[in-house]
């Protein structure tokens, strides 16, 4: 069952019936931000489909301690949470619960609240505490009757136990599922700290030695070195033989020598040797003090990266979970078998929770027992390639370059990741043995000429820099200059052209792909690269720069709705940029939790701005709620604007409230590029470079085929490169994606903004 169709979510799950169920929500073991989204995702998912739900606060140490400790939760208990990081419910370590007493407490606390399952947010510890809780229940419900402690009716009523899990981990550990909750923001905790730590160790020529978290796991120093340039990593998974020292200096001193004035090491808490001996930041610093007599320092990072406001990612992670949660725990029944909500592919899945929990303690017991070669298969497929990403874009030799070179075209807007896309390009590139040409400002500065050659050195820092270091421009060549366009690529003698962009990139790389007949220049590999803020080019589900700018807006109205602490009740109406896509609105909706959300996708009139308005001053009169939010994608609709809804409920709601508009404009789109968006730039590089060495290896004559110019997209977790004959519908101006999974989104978006949205079901 998914949150795509509330009309049969409601026809199977009815109100009356859910009635009678009652769930409890805790978070256990070590916070990680974005469980607060995962548990206000739970209270109102539950509340919408009539099911009682109740808070325990402080982990298993509530459900013992009983009383105060476990509340009945209401829809306003979860507001302006989704900012917050930790868990607004508290955790705390609980010994008793490891004990058969414990648990029989805690069974009698719940029962005497009519709780009969269970929502558990936590790391494997946490729930597969939850899973012998839940065998042993039935035993617990005995005991209880045989004492008299409860009736034969409640005996029947609770004779077994619900369960679900979340896992919250920053350290993403836990097998079936692609993300755990927490580990993308700790990522944007690290690399916030890299980069404000990198100006500083240009200035001095400095090494700096950062110590991360992830004592079980490379995860966080494997995802945080890639995106860093980190020139040396210490993990758990990949241990270091044991003239690592001498590796180390070769590393460090190579990257000197290639002109970076800066060192970034990156050591896992968990860094062995292939002894099995500890390797620490210390040890690593002494080396090069000693050997290198470099100016090296040490930052143990620490709790810093479980700390901080959850990213947009996390914040929409767990509210999809919070919701999928409860509708696992509707669907269960007395032979189900507990559940833990995954991530597979962008999509949503209910697994076996003991199934996962053994693969990752097996995990653990391949890393006891120094078998690092299987500890390394069994993290999967994605955390083995960013490892072997690292090795190619970090440590490979700068070699002898052969005749073949790449151009690559900057069109379209700006977006942060292009950078990141470029430092993968030419570093793959050269890898290959080819050459790489830049042309600066896209097409208008291929046709004067202005091209330089990329060398490995030359994209030295470009991973974290915003903008657009090689300039880019919207212009999309007419006929005349295709001419001069393939005069210059016969002058360069250019064999394969990467395109990166929005629509214009895509529609540039369509008429070179049309001029192969005229002009053969443009029979070469030809591969264009979605990158635009926006997310709205086709054959991809994401788009570079996307989420860089998600977290931007995401940041701007949390500090737009803070401004208005301590203020009298007032409304904020905010503008969000996207053309004629609706995705930033509606994915900031979700992670803000705005109070309504309004997209050109999705028709809307004035009667849904005046249920707006009365959802406002309904919201107001709780006198709890001091603050609201409105977003508007820029081109919903071209009457309704932000001045006219600003207007509307400035005068229909003065007695209740005052109203602000802000339209967030190009602010958006500034910034350095995100952890995903480092990450997905990267690969994107990688593969783009592969796909032409393979096209290149072919026949000549295969270079006017359709399969010889592709888009390469990310669609669910597979890359695929589809022709660009396919696309030639994008030159309809009025085309939108009506049809994009996102959308898919809008429902559960209603159903956690909107109180009564049950009712129109009814």
């Amino acid at each position: 069952m998914s949150f795509y169709d509330f009309k049969l979510i409601f026809e199977k799950f009815p109100r009356g019936k859910n009635s009678s169920v009652t769930l409890a929500v805790l978070t256990s073991g070590g916070d990680s931000q974005g469980m607060n989204a995962a548990v206000r995702s739970v209270v109102r998912v539950s509340i919408q489909l009539g099911a009682n739900v109740y808070f325990v606060k402080e982990g298993y140490y509530g459900l013992i301690e009983g009383n105060d400790y476990i509340t009945k939760a209401n829809w306003y208990d979860v507001s302006f949470t989704l900012n917050l990081g930790g868990t607004i419910i508290g955790t705390k370590r609980c010994m008793e619960f490891m004990t058969k007493e414990g648990r029989m407490k805690a069974t009698k606390n719940m029962i005497s609240l009519g709780i009969g399952n269970l929502v558990v947010i936590g790391g494997d510890g946490s729930l597969s505490g939850a899973n012998i809780f839940r065998e042993e229940w039935p035993s617990y419900i005995d005991e209880l009757l045989r004492k008299g402690e409860i009736d034969e009716e409640t005996s029947k009523k609770f004779d077994h136990l619900n369960l679900v899990g979340i896992v919250g981990s920053i350290d993403n550990d836990f097998s079936g599922t692609d993300m755990t909750i927490g580990a993308d923001t700790a990522l944007h905790r690290i690399l916030e700290a890299i980069d404000s730590i990198v100006s500083t160790a240009f200035s001095h020529q400095r090494t700096f030695i950062m110590e991360v978290m992830g004592r079980n796991c490379g995860y966080l120093a494997v995802k945080s070195a890639l995106m860093c340039e980190a020139d040396y990593l210490f993990i758990r998974e990949w241990p270091q033989k044991l003239d690592w020292p001498d590796k180390l200096c070769e590393h460090v001193q190579r990257a000197r020598k290639y002109g970076k004035r800066l060192n970034i090491i990156i050591v896992s808490e968990g860094a062995v040797d292939l002894n099995g001996t500890a390797i620490t930041s210390e040890m690593v610093k002494n080396v090069l003090v000693d050997r290198l007599q470099q100016d090296a320092r040490v930052t143990v990072l620490g709790h810093v990266q479980r700390g901080g406001s959850p990213s947009a990612f996390d914040r929409i992670l767990a509210s999809r979970m919070g919701a999928h949660a409860v509708l696992c725990l509707l669907e269960a029944t007395k032979t189900s078998e507990p559940k833990v909500v995954c991530l597979n592919a962008n999509t949503i899945e209910h697994q076996s929770l003991m199934k996962c929990v053994k693969s990752t303690f097996e995990i653990a017991n391949a890393i006891e027992q120094k078998d690092f070669d299987k500890a390394l298969k069994l993290r999967g497929q994605s955390f083995e390639q960013n490892l072997v990403t690292y090795k190619q874009m970090i440590h490979k030799e700068i070699v002898n370059l052969e005749g073949k070179i790449t151009l690559i075209l900057n069109i379209g807007g700006s977006s942060n990741g292009i950078n990141a896309l470029m430092y993968s390009i030419v570093r793959a590139t050269i890898a290959s043995k080819h050459r790489v040409l830049g042309a600066k400002f896209s097409i208008d500065g291929l046709i004067k000429g202005e091209v330089i050659e990329l060398h490995w050195s030359s994209v030295i820092g470009w991973l974290n820099q915003g903008g657009v270091k090689l300039g880019i421009t919207r212009t999309i060549p007419d006929e005349e200059m295709m001419k001069k366009v393939a005069m210059q690529m016969k002058n360069l003698n250019i064999s394969s052209c990467i395109i990166a962009g929005g629509t214009e990139a895509l529609k540039t790389g369509i008429m070179m792909y049309d001029y192969r007949k005229k002009y053969k220049e443009f029979c070469i590999p030809l591969v264009v690269v979605p990158v635009t803020y926006s997310n709205n080019v086709p054959g991809t589900d994401f788009s570079l720069g996307a989420d860089t700018a998600l977290n931007q807006i995401v940041k701007l109205c949390d500090i737009i709705r803070q401004s208005a602490e301590g203020h009298t009740p007032r409304v904020f109406v905010v503008e969000i940029l996207g053309g004629l896509c609706g995705y930033l609105t509606s994915m900031t909706a979700l992670a803000c939790g705005a109070d309504a959300s309004y997209i050109l996708e999705e028709k809307h009139s004035i009667i849904d701005l005046m249920d707006c308005l009365y959802r406002m001053v309904e919201k107001f009169d709780t006198k709890k709620i001091t603050r609201g939010l409105v977003l508007r994608s820029e081109k919903a609709n071209e009457n309704y604007t932000t001045n006219f809804i600003n207007k509307l409920l400035t005068e229909e709601g003065k007695t209740s409230f005052v109203t602000r508009s802000s339209i967030l404009g190009s602010i958006a789109t500034g910034g350095v590029p995100s952890p995903f968006d480092r990450s997905f730039a990267l690969k994107e590089g990688q593969l783009a470079v592969e796909w032409i060495n393979n096209i290149e290896a072919q026949h000549p004559e295969q270079m006017t085929l359709p399969n010889s110019a592709v888009l390469l997209g990310l669609i669910r977790s597979d890359f695929k490169f589809t022709p660009l004959e396919d696309f030639k519908f994008i030159n309809n101006a009025k085309r939108t994606n009506d049809q994009s999974w996102w959308l898919n989104f809008r429902p559960l978006i209603k159903m956690l903004e909107e109180p009564n949205y049950w009712k129109q079901f009814m």
